[in-house]
């Protein structure tokens, strides 16, 4: 009898390896054109594809995006659990159209991806995720130096790069898809003008849509802050009934070898109805308190050889009623014992630190924290109210009562209000081609999140999650 001896997978894995990167390459030596031109119009698709994979040490029962506020206390039943998860949903499409109307240049940007859940999506079979928004707008620059933006992007209170129109902000490389504890962000619709002062400042301001974030401990029943959503809106969750848009306002200076500079600003109105009829503390009316936050942001390039090989960065936000500007998403408001709103003093810092070693290699490290500030109140029974009470109890967050069903765990009767997240996350990015034919890269991150907690009933709990993330991306040109 003969025996065949069976080849080694690795040879023609190798070969197939081989032939890939060389169509890579005679692709690159074929066709250079990024975009594609249509009548006076320049299109440029962008996007990727995505497989990517998350471990956490603590049940967030999340995807590829974290909810740092809601990790679970070694206590509970989620605290005591592990999670993995594989995911495409991060995976993007999009198009970039620009144009020219004599002097003045037209931007029209779309960027989506699967970040999303319809009432049919589930993880058993078909994976079936509904495609999202992220960023849908148009943008006038006119040659008297101003442009006007408007639909849903980046607010202005995300830390910019360069100048301050949409597509220049310094968003961390992270592939965790809620960033970094410590960035100040959000994507939503508005509109605005910025005003080129010279080649080396700006100035822009801009109205954004309005949402109130809340928490609050023994509340009283007599108010209504916000209802289910109506004709176009999810109505399986609730939405603030907001006064006003927030009012935004950032300078920027970018002096030539001297990195970027920021001053930036935000005012919120803040409303809830209180129904007293007996007219013991004023009455039925509309009640609205106002919140507002400054912030800064700095970027500073490290060159060599004129080369970028280093970005650092160090941006923060100071105010009340900015919570929700924040990664970590702690509450705007809280709810006093008359039943009005109360902004929650908050502060918000991010430090980053981006190195390029080499064309193919990004490393990067993000360091932030987030604080929401002892807001809270007594009523007449003598019972906390409000935010981060003393007279809270937290006894229930050390210990892992029996779930109320088989798919809902018992949190018990932990009433533990976050006081401080703080966040360490490092990881790298690197490219094993990049060309005519787009990118393909692969990066690893590694995170560790503390949520801190303010006091009660004589305990302070603490929950500790150490996050691991992979992806694979392979990004149109």
């Amino acid at each position: 009898m003969t025996f065949v001896r069976p080849r080694s997978l690795m040879a023609p894995l190798a070969a197939a390896m081989m032939l890939s990167m060389a169509a890579l390459q005679g692709a690159h030596a074929q066709d250079s054109t990024a975009a594609l031109h249509y009548k006076g119009i320049t299109l440029q698709p962008i996007g990727y594809a995505a497989a990517e994979f998350v471990w956490r040490q603590r049940n967030l029962t999340a995807d590829i995006g974290s909810s740092y506020n809601a990790i679970p206390f070694s206590g509970t039943t989620n605290g005591n659990m592990t999670e993995a998860r594989f995911s495409g949903r991060q995976s993007r499409i999009g198009l970039l159209a620009s144009g020219n109307a004599g002097s003045t240049k037209l931007t029209g940007f779309w960027e989506s991806d699967f970040l999303s859940s319809g009432t049919t999506s589930n993880s058993n079979e078909s994976n079936s995720y509904s495609l999202r928004i992220r960023q849908f707008f148009a943008s006038v620059a006119m040659d008297n130096g101003w442009t006007i933006s408007g639909g849903q992007m980046w607010s202005l209170m995300t830390p910019g790069k360069t100048g301050m129109n949409p597509r220049s902000e310094f968003v961390p490389l992270t592939i965790e898809a809620q960033y970094s504890a410590g960035f100040n962000w959000a994507r939503q619709a508005g509109v605005r003008f910025v005003n080129k002062l010279s080649d080396e400042s700006s100035f822009g301001f801009g109205l954004e849509e309005s949402q109130t974030t809340f928490s609050a401990r023994n509340a009283p029943p007599n108010f209504v802050i916000g209802q289910a959503g109506g004709p176009l809106l999810n109505a399986t969750t609730t939405y603030s009934t907001d006064y006003s848009p927030d009012l935004v306002a950032k300078l920027a200076f970018d002096p030539k070898g001297a990195g970027h500079w920021e001053l930036k600003a935000v005012g919120s109105a803040f409303r809830d109805r209180v129904i007293d009829p007996t007219n013991v503390s004023g009455g039925t009316r509309n009640a609205t308190n106002y919140g507002y936050g400054l912030g800064f942001g700095v970027v500073l390039p490290i060159n060599s050889d004129g080369r970028d090989v280093m970005d650092l960065g160090l941006s923060g936000l100071w105010g009340q009623g900015i919570g929700r500007y924040g990664a970590a998403q702690l509450a705007d408001v809280t709810i006093g014992s008359d039943g009005t709103l109360k902004p929650i003093k908050a502060s918000q810092l991010l430090l980053s630190l981006e190195a390029h070693p080499t064309k193919n290699l990004d490393v990067y490290s993000y360091i932030g924290a987030e604080y929401a500030d002892r807001t809270a109140y007594t009523n007449v029974a003598g019972k906390g109210v409000g935010y981060g009470s003393e007279l809270n109890v937290n006894t229930g967050c050390q210990t892992e009562a029996a779930p109320t069903n088989q798919t809902t765990p018992n949190s018990g009767t932990c009433a533990a209000d976050t006081r401080a997240i703080w966040q360490a996350n490092l990881g790298f990015w690197y490219r094993f081609y990049k060309g005519a034919a787009g990118t393909v890269q692969w990066g690893m991150q590694y995170s560790y999140t503390s949520r801190n907690t303010w006091s009660g009933g004589g305990l302070q709990p603490q929950a500790i999650d150490n996050m691991l993330f992979s992806s694979f991306r392979y990004v149109l040109p």
